[in-house]
């Protein structure tokens, strides 16, 4: 009898299966948007799903071996990953070749939309890709209720559920060091029994903020 040969899955594809099976399925509700399942017609084209799962796809596949870094931000925001389905990324970021990745848009918008934080956040961090992963606590889109382009902090509940899902990719991943950007972030990853540093989040005037604190850890990431 010969012997099977089983392939080893490679970083991307274990994470998409995850993916796959644990975020894709997750239902819209009336204050969580799932950008990776569901669409509105108001705001997407008709093959956005696809497209953002495309986008995500191509974001993943960069990654050869294991980030020295995991960042989380705390949710999906409704100029970056609601449309790109990549994390503190824009549709126009990925459509101007300054990304290690490409991808479309998915948004009927009269331009493609642009996320100031995903701007900040890739502006300090490129040079270092792909030493870090960005990904979010909560990975869907928290809104009010009735506005679906709003910005809503994800309460507590909302938190824990996806724990689960962030506990994989962190083990998935196996980095040397997680990154909490924000508060929210910090929360979920201290649930999920993992230390962290903290840097304060881009957003309302922390840029700068956010530029140095980075800087300090993958400073000391190199050293060490």
């Amino acid at each position: 009898m010969g012997i099977r040969m089983v392939k080893k899955s490679l970083l991307w594809e274990t994470l998409w299966t995850l993916f796959e099976e644990r975020l894709f399925p997750v239902p819209s509700g009336p204050e969580m948007f799932n950008q990776y399942r569901d669409t509105d017609a108001e705001y997407d084209l008709p093959d956005a799903v696809r497209i953002r799962r495309e986008n995500l796809k191509k974001y993943l596949m960069c990654y050869k071996k294991r980030p020295q870094a995991l960042l989380v931000g705390e949710a999906a925001g409704p100029w970056g990953c609601r449309f790109s389905g990549v994390p503190f990324t824009g549709e126009s970021q990925l459509m101007q070749d300054v990304l290690p990745f490409n991808g479309e848009r998915s948004s009927r918008h009269d331009t493609p939309y642009k996320e100031r934080s995903g701007a900040v956040v890739w502006g300090a961090l490129l040079p270092e890709f792909p030493r870090f992963f960005l990904w979010n606590a909560v990975p869907l889109h928290p809104h009010e209720k009735g506005r679906p382009l709003t910005i809503r902090t994800p309460g507590v509940r909302e938190i824990k559920a996806f724990c689960p899902l962030l506990k994989e990719v962190w083990k998935t991943l196996g980095p040397q060091r997680a990154i909490a950007v924000g508060r929210k972030a910090q929360f979920a990853l201290e649930l999920i029994g993992v230390p962290c540093a903290y840097v304060r989040h881009p957003a309302q005037a922390g840029a700068r903020e956010f530029r140095t604190g980075v800087e300090k850890i993958f400073d000391q990431t190199s050293r060490e």
